[in-house]
């Protein structure tokens, strides 16, 4: 099967570019064929092609979407820490770990939050007609 007139039409096809398909289809074999022999002879299309650099697009906008706005820096005057919880105040975490302080504010009825904490936090509930096509459209 690979004789030195097939090697040698390998060499000055894969040379001249063209594609292992179109190599294949010309020495009467399968495009794995050809590459398979060209790489036992280390032969390298991309060494006779230019380099071509590809810049990535940047991502767009999808249409109809807005971008998120950036957050709104918080105002953190009379912040808690732990020991000084009580039982009424919003316990939404401010900080890194070991310098934890809580908000502090009064709690939002039966919620754990304030109200600007629990708007934070919370996903409002949704009809269940809105629910139920939601789920639906999952499956």
């Amino acid at each position: 099967m690979w004789d030195a007139k097939n090697i040698a039409k390998l060499i000055a096809l894969v040379a001249k570019g063209l594609s292992y398909s179109q190599i294949g289809k010309q020495l009467g074999m399968t495009k794995n064929a050809a590459i398979g022999k060209a790489r036992r002879l280390r032969l390298s299309k991309s060494q006779a092609l230019p380099v071509i650099s590809v810049r990535r697009p940047t991502p767009r906008p999808k249409a109809g979407l807005k971008p998120k706005p950036e957050p709104e820096p918080e105002e953190h005057i009379g912040l808690l820490s732990m020991m000084n919880l009580r039982d009424g105040d919003c316990r939404y975490p401010i900080g890194e770990y070991k310098e934890m302080m809580f908000c502090g504010k009064p709690k939002d009825g039966n919620r754990v939050y304030c109200e600007k904490h629990a708007l934070k936090c919370y996903q409002p509930i949704k009809s269940s007609g809105q629910r139920l096509s939601t789920q639906s459209q999952r499956r």
